[in-house]
């Protein structure tokens, strides 16, 4: 080999030297970023799965704790979930044995329910829903429901979530209430009492006896006052007292005075 052909195959080895080093070089920079950006993915999914357990955990806490009846079904009626609450309220282990809600359904609400869920489908929620429902053990409870439909990221309807409140005691509550009221308007209607109810003055209410006695309809007395029908010199002690219990600082009080019957009655707004 000549000097000129040994000379040239140096330089090719110096050029490929430096090349191979520039290479090293920039294969040695970009290891770092990669590393780098890796150790920055790292951190951020550990930051993603930290902060969507710590979602999963809040979420799963609401669910089991609150206080109202808590479900989730599909589409098909089929209930996935069921909260604490739930369970206790419809006596099922949803871990244990399917729960179609067409099961709970109470038979004369069937109607009811159908086109509730169908606005449900149609609006996509539905909102102060009050019917009745059988438990596990056939018991019949008032549920009041609010629900609503869970789309997937594709807006697909996937399933269909609801809160339910018990309200059978409320129910029954009001019930044995306007039972009451009726029997009460009952004995105020037939009592031989003349009985006037009244606020601020303002008769409310009056039984027949005591249209009877004075004279009016019902109609006319509602469009009187105690004042319009009062002597003007007995009245201000009976004032009194009404004041006293329209304020509640009397709860009863017994006061002997006249009325005027309707033939007597001076004009209205005066004394």
């Amino acid at each position: 080999m000549s000097q000129k052909e040994l000379n040239i195959l140096k330089r090719a080895l110096a050029r490929e030297k430096s090349s191979r080093k520039a290479a090293e070089e920039i294969l040695e920079a970009k290891s770092a970023e990669l590393y780098e950006l890796n150790q920055k993915l790292e951190a951020s999914y550990a930051e993603l799965t930290s902060l969507y357990n710590k979602t999963t955990s809040e979420l799963q806490g609401i669910f089991e704790n609150i206080v109202d009846a808590y479900v989730i079904m599909d589409i098909n009626g089929n209930v996935l979930k069921f909260n604490e609450a739930a369970t206790e309220l419809f006596g099922y282990d949803i871990d244990k044995e399917p729960v179609n809600v067409m099961k709970l359904i109470y038979k004369d609400d069937y109607e009811y329910a159908m086109a509730s869920f169908l606005e449900l489908l149609t609006k996509g929620f539905f909102k102060n829903y009050e019917a009745r429902v059988y438990t596990k053990s056939k018991e019949v409870k008032w549920v009041h429901i609010n629900a609503s439909l869970v789309f997937d990221k594709n807006d697909v309807v996937i399933a269909a979530q609801g809160i339910v409140t018990d309200i059978t005691e409320k129910k029954r509550i009001s019930q044995v209430v306007e039972e009451q009221k009726s029997q009460l308007d009952t004995i105020v209607q037939n009592s031989s009492i003349g009985i006037v109810l009244a606020q601020e003055g303002k008769i409310l209410r009056t039984n027949t006896s005591i249209q009877s006695t004075l004279g009016y309809s019902e109609k006319e007395l509602s469009e009187l006052t105690i004042a319009d029908i009062s002597f003007g010199e007995d009245f201000p002690e009976s004032k009194a007292y009404l004041e006293k219990l329209d304020s509640g600082e009397l709860d009863n009080f017994i006061v002997e005075k006249r009325y005027r019957k309707k033939k007597w009655l001076r004009p209205l707004g005066k004394n």
